[in-house]
């Protein structure tokens, strides 16, 4: 499953010293030191996330200019046009900026584009319905860094532009009243990595905290379970402020008082439990998604807003349908491109087209074809004569960059380091294709295309008890840049073996005499692979597992191989 496993070590007197003076196991110590932690406050503030660890919003740049203008549309009473994204950060983003403006009395109208039709960014369409329901002022949601013709043309016909966005800026800002982004080069902001709706929730921070309408723990906290949902599914690194963010506002999800539609959102996807942010990731993220990818995701703003039961169940029930479909249509794509891709494929990047492909599902196929080859890969949705993109890059890569040195083959592009959206002429993917591997041999070397399995500390099942569970709990929320916890163990007897479900490894191990429950998901085909070996080094997670009112400790694999 991985070729390279790699165990971190670090001075055993250094963590006994660290764990002494942050009062925790050195186990814990050792994953803490592993996320970039070295002394005992940063530790205890990782540790105990607080909204008090808020960085000041107007360190932002354009941030003042972007209150000012907003302070004056609520004393002139203008109506404010929110234009988000269609993916569940920009959906949230809008939800958030939408429910916070409507609270100073302002007339708020909205727009969410098609994917198919518009595509993304700030469209023609967007502005013209901008226009015709009066406003003067129109704020972005998780877009527009990259609209600058865009934004130039809505100024033309008397539009203020606030953008507030996360994508890496081009070379030349547009001209807008205010750009809100923490990537821009200029910018003292100390955390670069906030969703769009985290971008979105500090112009609200900033403009309470001037106007003095309420404190910054108070008023903004019904906002935090948006905020939580667009940061989770933007995947960017739950650490420092998204830390913060994605904790308070997983306790407001997970809480019964819960906005009608996530409530109505969690009932549709049978979903009793409290809900971990990985959980999140792969239950609620995905049915948000869904309408973005296929349809129009309009409706989803209008379940975060609502507060009407009926209405919230209506549109959760559609998404669950609208989940569904997706699923089969995401499932047909990836067949499709690995039919492509072929058993031996030697190229440094994927790069597929095909005009059969629905351009809402490649991102996440993107996504699955990485995990599976582990190199850059751009696949293409081609309509008529124009080839619309999605590429999702490998850890050591910078995607957007890479991206950057073919800008003569497109028509445009914008994301990030490990996701961009990109346009061309089919007739450039040709050449597109050829360029763009010769970015990435130059700039990716050999051993960074091969997966590594990072292992958290090498210990022996006597170090596994409840307590460390419960310790490793103060992990979460956990994601990019704060993985739940691997831990390796070597030279480990097979006691007995079966397998359960529909594809699911089901293990007794045994080190010292001690026993183990393990579960190996989706790992049935390993044993077969271990040949006549009776002893494994494992790689796996603690956790306990609770059946009938029993609980028990149970080691969840993440990879295996043949001991020694």
């Amino acid at each position: 499953m991985h070729r390279n496993w790699l165990v971190n070590r670090t001075n055993p007197e250094f963590l006994r010293y660290l764990s002494d003076k942050a009062s925790i196991s050195p186990l814990l110590t050792q994953i803490l030191v592993n996320r970039g932690l070295r002394d005992a406050d940063a530790i205890k503030n990782f540790l105990s996330p607080s909204l008090a660890n808020f960085h000041d919003p107007f360190l932002m740049p354009d941030m003042d200019r972007a209150v000012s203008r907003l302070k004056e549309a609520v004393r002139r009473k203008e109506t404010v046009f929110i234009y988000g994204d269609y993916d569940a950060d920009g959906i949230t983003a809008t939800a958030l900026l939408i429910a916070a403006l409507k609270k100073l009395n302002l007339q708020v109208r909205y727009h969410i584009p098609n994917r198919i039709t518009e595509g993304y960014g700030i469209s023609d369409k967007g502005i013209q319905k901008a226009k015709e329901c009066g406003a003067h002022l129109i704020i972005t949601a998780d877009c527009g860094i990259s609209s600058g013709s865009e934004v130039a043309h809505a100024r033309s016909l008397g539009m203020d532009v606030i953008i507030t966005d996360h994508h890496e800026p081009p070379d030349r800002l547009p001209e807008a009243i205010a750009v809100v982004d923490p990537h821009r080069k200029d910018s003292a902001y100390p955390f670069k990595y906030l969703a769009g709706v985290g971008v979105a929730f500090k112009l609200v921070q900033a403009f309470f905290r001037n106007t003095g309408s309420g404190t910054q723990n108070t008023d903004l906290n019904e906002y935090l379970d948006l905020v939580a949902l667009g940061t989770v599914a933007d995947s960017v690194p739950l650490i420092d402020e998204n830390r913060v963010l994605a904790a308070y506002g997983l306790k407001q999800i997970n809480s019964v008082s819960c906005r009608r539609g996530i409530k109505a959102l969690k009932k549709a996807a049978s979903i009793e439990k409290p809900l971990s942010s990985v959980q999140l990731s792969f239950t609620l993220v995905p049915r948000i998604d869904a309408a973005g990818r296929l349809d129009d995701a309009g409706e989803v703003v209008e379940l975060f807003l609502t507060e009407d039961d009926a209405v919230a169940v209506r549109i959760a029930g559609l998404l669950e349908e609208q989940n569904r479909n997706r699923q089969k249509i995401e499932g047909e794509v990836f067949r499709s491109a690995l039919d492509m891709i072929g058993p031996h494929h030697a190229e440094n990047a994927i790069v597929l087209s095909s005009r059969d492909w629905h351009p809402g599902v490649i991102g996440i196929v993107a996504s699955r074809l990485v995990e599976k080859f582990f190199r850059p890969v751009f696949l293409f949705s081609v309509k008529d004569s124009v080839a619309k993109g999605s590429a999702r890059g490998v850890p050591p890569f910078h995607l957007y960059n890479a991206i950057a040195e073919c800008s003569d083959l497109l028509i445009g592009f914008g994301g990030h380091k490990q996701a961009a959206g990109l346009k061309m002429t089919a007739d450039n993917l040709p050449a597109f294709k050829e360029k763009m591997n010769r970015v990435v041999e130059r700039g990716l070397a050999k051993e960074d295309t091969t997966p590594v399995l990072e292992i958290d500390a090498a210990v022996n099942f006597s170090d596994i008890s409840f307590n460390l569970v419960k310790e490793l709990g103060l992990l979460e929320p956990f994601g990019d840049s704060n993985r739940e916890p691997v831990f390796g163990a070597r030279n480990i007897e097979i006691m007995n073996h079966r397998i359960v479900g529909s594809n699911h490894l089901k293990m007794q191990l045994r080190q010292d005499l001690i026993n183990m429950d393990t579960i190996g998901f989706n790992m049935a085909g390993h044993i077969a692979k271990l040949g006549s070996a009776s002893r494994v080094d494992i790689a796996f997670s603690p956790s306990v597992n609770e059946w009938n009112g029993s609980r028990n400790l149970q080691l969840s694999l993440k990879a295996m191989r043949p001991g020694g």
